[in-house]
């Protein structure tokens, strides 16, 4: 990223640089080294009035294979501080905002995936713990959390919770990313 606030264009080029490194590095590391692979991936930067975010999805293609690996991974940096914003930081209460992630995850998974009964039942991908919900970026319509591929299923599906399903959880200042 270029332009705007110096520090906070080095702290989010830093920040997406170790995000897509963390995408390839266990690719490389698993490739099988006479094989033929690719490994492409697709940023896309989003501008809030609080934030700046990306969304890094990325693909492995051994050859042979049955089918391709997604991967998935987001950075979210609060445009007035130049600091990473994580889940600790966006909801007063860590564990409360993580089970309303959870709870939202529930109704909303099944709806926009297709797969299974609404509310779905408790699964490990989407119980109410930090790793199950760390890629996410705040959108208008909400928090817009990416799962990785196979946290239920093959595919790297998206859900969006509305921020007012977050009324009263976010943390002092973190209201303005709904204007994200």
């Amino acid at each position: 990223m270029t332009g705007g606030d110096p520090r906070v264009a080095g702290v989010f080029n830093s920040a997406v640089h170790a995000s897509a490194a963390g995408q390839l590095e266990p690719v490389k590391r698993d490739a099988d080294p006479d094989g033929t692979w690719t490994f492409e991936t697709q940023p896309q930067i989003y501008f809030g009035g609080a934030s700046v975010s990306e969304l890094i999805s990325g693909l492995y293609v051994p050859v042979p294979a049955a089918h391709p690996t997604s991967f998935v991974s987001t950075v979210v940096i609060d445009a007035r501080t130049a600091k990473p914003i994580t889940l600790g930081d966006l909801f007063t209460d860590k564990q409360a905002g993580l089970d309303k992630l959870s709870e939202q995850t529930k109704a909303l998974l099944p709806g926009v995936s297709g797969v299974g009964p609404t509310p779905m039942a408790d699964e490990p991908g989407n119980a109410p713990v930090e790793a199950n919900f760390a890629n996410w970026i705040p959108t208008p319509a909400g928090l817009e959390i990416h799962f990785a591929d196979y946290q239920f299923f093959h595919g790297t599906p998206t859900i969006t919770v509305p921020w007012s399903a977050l009324d009263g959880l976010l943390a002092p200042g973190m209201d303005a990313l709904r204007q994200s």
